[in-house]
Formats: structure tokens, sequence, C-alpha cells
């Protein structure tokens, strides 16, 4: 048996000693002679006397820390078809809708470049898109998210295609809407249910006077207090889906992203509210100040500020989990991006760019640029990529973001960050979700001191269950906007 190339041996100051493994996602926690067995095995001296503790050795096995000759590339290949089997699923359909893309702020850091495009879905846009949607005959379930530009300026389009879709023999597993929340007044809200919108993206991005200062009207003017007092009537009525207030941090507003959240937490406490901060994202051409975004170092860094602060980042995230698959609606064959005038693109950042065009809903043959679809689907996967397959990290990365990886490798778009976090940052992650674990253990101790700590073997595996691969991979709203 050979040690996994994908294994990471490490000692915690704070903690002891682990093993961890990314292609079974497994953490293990060790005694001191189980972790010098296991470290005489990565360094090649033999199993230091493990061959007697036959039950460790199998539980290595199983969960991947030792491997036989050739089954890791045979791992990785099942990976590569699942991730391919996931891509092709005729069974889903995932839509991102721009109703128009025009918007009504003008944000300092928006990606877009076509918010003054005052075209909205016409009628027969909206007859073509029914269309569209019926010649995917195996689909069994449609996801859609609303999308600009600011997508309730044409709110009369969005109730118009939820009526039709409605009327189809489909699961609608999922209506979500990103908007800024301005024009998210009492009128709307009522129409929400109905609508079956489930989840609502709003973002502020400080307290009035920071907002004010990066998300103003197109006019010219303040929003900040106007979003408040409509996300005070949504939080307040008969709404049954969530809201998720996204906070867009650089380095100019990150040292007001905890104190907000607290003020939003508390201000909404009990209600179906979450607030996380959201990475801005610097374009090519963009006349953002691109001094001002973090580089992916520096953002793994502000998360970590953020648990330190009092623990008020979500700990949920430190533990390697998610998308692990990297499906998205870009690499997804039936994922698209439709436009107001029926054009087609594969990824949200794509809007209103006329190269990344994949397509028109009023062709015949919808997909006219089958070679950039196939580019993101395949040509982005990591698991071709020969400096990935030698990543310890591949397993739990996926290849990070489809957008970024297309620019940098295909299009040679210059400094560009695509890898995942975990890549220079895994034993940081580890460890606070080792605090995060142990934490509540001693809550637990205490509250039942029966429970105990059981660790009598001097091997455990402490990493949560994991769920099935693929089992939340619905790629129609699985991006977030950078706009807001």
């Amino acid at each position: 048996m050979n040690w996994s190339r994908y294994n990471t041996l490490f000692q915690s100051r704070r903690f002891g000693n682990f093993v961890y493994n990314a292609l079974s996602n497994t953490l293990f926690e060790l005694d001191a002679p189980h972790y010098d067995a296991v470290e005489a095995i990565q360094k090649g001296m033999g199993d230091s006397g493990l061959s007697n503790d036959r039950d460790f050795l199998a539980l290595l096995r199983k969960n991947k820390v030792l491997v036989e000759e050739g089954e890791e590339e045979q791992l990785l290949l099942s990976r590569q078809y699942q991730r391919h089997a996931l891509c092709f699923d005729t069974s889903r359909l995932g839509l991102t809708i721009c109703p128009t893309l025009q918007c009504n702020f003008r944000c300092t850091y928006c990606f877009e470049h076509s918010q003054t495009v005052s075209s909205v879905m016409t009628p027969e846009t909206v007859d073509r898109l029914m269309h569209f949607i019926k010649s995917y005959n195996d689909i069994q379930h449609l996801s859609i998210a609303w999308y600009g530009g600011e997508p309730l300026l044409a709110f009369d389009v969005i109730c118009n295609i939820t009526e039709k879709v409605k009327g189809l023999d489909l699961d609608i597993e999922d209506f979500g809407i990103v908007t800024n929340g301005y024009l998210l007044d009492a009128e709307k809200i009522v129409r929400l249910n109905d609508l079956e919108i489930k989840s609502i993206q709003i973002t502020l991005d400080g307290p009035e006077e920071v907002h004010d200062n990066r998300r103003v009207l197109a006019g010219g003017g303040p929003t900040f207090q106007r979003i408040l007092d409509n996300i005070d009537a949504l939080m307040n009525s008969d709404y049954v889906g969530i809201c998720a207030i996204r906070v867009n941090v650089d380095k100019t507003n990150q040292g007001k992203f905890i104190a907000l959240r607290s003020t939003l937490l508390e201000r909404y406490k009990g209600k179906k509210l979450t607030v996380y901060a959201g990475h801005v994202n610097t374009g090519f051409g963009q006349a953002y100040d691109h001094a001002c975004s973090h580089n992916l170092q520096e953002w793994t860094d502000f998360t970590f500020e953020q648990h330190r602060c009092n623990g008020k980042a979500p700990t949920a995230n430190f533990y390697p989990s998610g998308n692990l698959d990297s499906i998205c609606v870009a690499t997804f064959h039936q994922g698209f991006v439709v436009g107001p005038e029926g054009e087609l693109y594969q990824c949200w950042e794509d809007v209103g760019k006329p190269e990344m065009v994949i397509g028109n809903i009023h062709e015949n043959e919808p997909i006219t640029n089958p070679a950039l679809q196939a580019r993101y689907s395949i040509g982005t996967d990591a698991y071709n990529d020969p400096d990935c397959r030698e990543c310890n990290v591949l397993p739990i990365c996926g290849g990070g973001c489809a957008n970024k990886r297309l620019r940098a490798k295909q299009f040679g778009e210059v400094g560009l960050e695509f890898c995942s976090s975990y890549r220079d940052n895994l034993t940081t992650f580890l460890d606070a979700y080792i605090d995060v674990f142990r934490s509540k253990e001693i809550c637990e101790a205490v509250l039942n001191p029966k429970s105990g700590r059981a660790n009598e073997q001097g091997y455990r595996i402490i990493s949560p269950k994991q769920k099935k691969r693929g089992q939340d991979a619905k790629p129609g709203i699985t991006a977030v906007a950078e706009t807001g």
C-alpha cells in the first residue's frame, strides 16, 4: 500500500495530531503513537508495527490514506466521469433570466458594461423562451434565477414568464432573484409568494455612509435607507422564502463588515435572513481600481479574521465541502443565461459581452457557438490539467471558478486567480474546523457528562458526515452575482 499524494499530515499547535485525505474528504485525529506510525509510512519507513492494528490499517485504506498502485488515477477518472455525467444531465434545465440589462444603480465596481441598455424582454422573446424550454423534452426539473441589470425594472416580464412557466408540466425546483432591493416595495413584496420566489439576494455594502458612496443611483443620490426600509417590509411580511444580504467587500470597506453583519442579524433576529461577504472581482478592462480588490490570500486572511472577531463568520465553510464537482451554470450543458433580446450566455459574468454570446433563442438552432460552450464545459475541466492533477487539493477544489479558468488558461488574461483557497491554506481551514468541533464537543460534555469524548483507540474520524457527491448540483442558481 502506498501513501496517497492527496494526504496532508499535520500537527496543530492547539489541538494535536491529524491526517487529512482529500480523495475521501476525511479528517483523522491521532494520538502520538498513531501519528508517529503514520508519519513513518509517509517517509517510507514501513508501518512501525501497525500491521498488528488491522482495524486502523483497514480504516486508512477505506478512506484512501493508503492506496494501491494506480488506485488514485482510477479514482480521478471516476470523478471526472461523474462530473461529465452531471454536466450532461438531461433531466434538469437551469436558466438565469435577465429581463433587462438596464440598471438604476451605477456601482463603482460593477463588471457589467450594459447598465444603460434600455431594452426589455418583449412578448415575442418571452414566447420564444417558452418554445426554448419546451424543446428540452427530457427535462423534469427547472430552476430559474432572475438577474440583470436590475430585474425589478422589468417586474411585469417576471410575472408574465412565471405565469407561463407554472403552466408547464415541470417540477419547478427554484425561483430566485438577485436584486439591489431599491424597487422591492410593498406592491412587489405581496407578489413574491405567488411568484414562488424562494430566495432573494440583496446587497448592502456597509453602514449608510459607506454604502451610499459605493452603490449610488444612476442619476446620483443615496440608496441605503430605502433598501433598508424595503428589507424591513419584507421581513415583516408573510413572505415564506429566505433573504441573503450580500456585502460586496474590498479593501476599502472590509473593516465595516463585521459590525454591519452583527447589526443586521440583531435587527432581523428570528427571521429567515443571512448576511455574508462577497468578494469583489475586477474584470478585464474594468475601470475600478484593481488595487482595492483582495487577492486570494488576502481574501482568505479576511475570512479568518471574521472568525477571530468573536466567531462572527459562518463556520460551516471551514471544512472542505460544497460544489466539489465544480458544477455551475457555466459548466452545465443545460444551463444558460438568457439576455433580454434572447441572447444566450454560459456564465453570469459574460452578460452584456457580445463576444461571449453562445447563441440566441430566436434561432431555429439556438446554440450558434458550440465551441465556446464546449470550452466552458470541457475546456475548464481541471481533471485534464496536469498541474491540477498533481495538486493535493484537486479532489476538494474541483478546479475553481470556470469563468476565471477560461479567461486565464484559454484567453490568456493575466493576473487571474482561479485556484481554491485550500491550495495554500488547507491546514488553516482544518484547524479552524477542529476549533469549532472541539468547542461543540466541550459544550456537549458539560451538558451531558455521560457523552464523553470517545477516542480510546488512539484515533478517530472527526470530519462531518459527507453528502453524496452531486447531491446538491443544481446549476440554475449556484453562481452568485458580483454586482448584487
